[in-house]
Formats: structure tokens, sequence, C-alpha cells
């Protein structure tokens, strides 16, 4: 019941909140772009493992300024929600590199040109 309330709680207090142009929330939405870009990447992993970095940055990237043209549309504010735009996608770079590269296991690539192979490619012409 606890845990119930003071969910509730936060939820109530969020309504009231209002981002500005400072740093602290553009830093907000360059961290949201990171987890969403990264979680988003492990999706993507699920869906077109070849393409799951950019599967990540672009759904999160593209999901984001859609819901930002829609606040301008509704309240004005074009610069500021720019900043917003480009905070959130730098983060989705981020994190998408970061899970792609670091977090999920190697691809394994089929290509007629180049045939099958796993993880460093690595092409020396003599």
């Amino acid at each position: 019941m606890k845990k119930l309330n003071f969910f509730l709680a936060s939820i109530l207090l969020t309504t009231t909140l209002m981002a500005n142009e400072s740093f602290n929330s553009e830093i907000s939405h360059f961290g949201g772009g990171v987890l969403l870009g990264g979680a988003l990447t492990v999706v993507g992993d699920y869906y077109c493992p070849e393409d799951r970095a950019l599967f990540g940055f672009g759904v999160s990237s593209v999901g984001f300024a859609v819901e930002e043209l829609i606040m301008t549309a509704k309240h004005g504010r074009f610069l500021g929600n720019l900043l917003d735009v480009a905070a959130h996608t730098a983060g989705s770079a981020l994190g998408a590199m970061i899970s792609d590269k670091y977090l999920l296991m190697p691809v394994v690539t089929q290509s007629e040109a180049n045939g099958n192979y796993v993880g460093v490619y690595a092409r020396i012409p003599f």
C-alpha cells in the first residue's frame, strides 16, 4: 500500500513540473535518449539484428522528434523544443552505439560478395 501511495504521489507531482532550457533539462533529455536508444537497440536485435543500432537510434530519435513537433504545435517555443530534440538525438546515438558494440553479442552477417563473417571484418588488399 505504501508503494502504491508513493507511486500515485509521484505521478501527481510530475504533472506540475515544467522543463526549461537549462543544463539540467538538456542533460535529462540526453540521459533519456541514452536509455531509450539503448533499449530500442536491444529490441532491434530481435527484429533486424544486422541494423539493430540504426533501428534503436532511428526509432528513438524520430519518435521523440514527432512528440516535440506536437508540443511545438500546441505550445510554441520552437527553439527550446529543437534543443530538446538535439540533446535526445545525441543521447540516442550514444545509447545505440554502446548497446550495439558493448552489450549485445556480435552479429553473423551473410553477404554474397564477402561471404559469412562474425564480429570484426578486416580486409587488406595486396
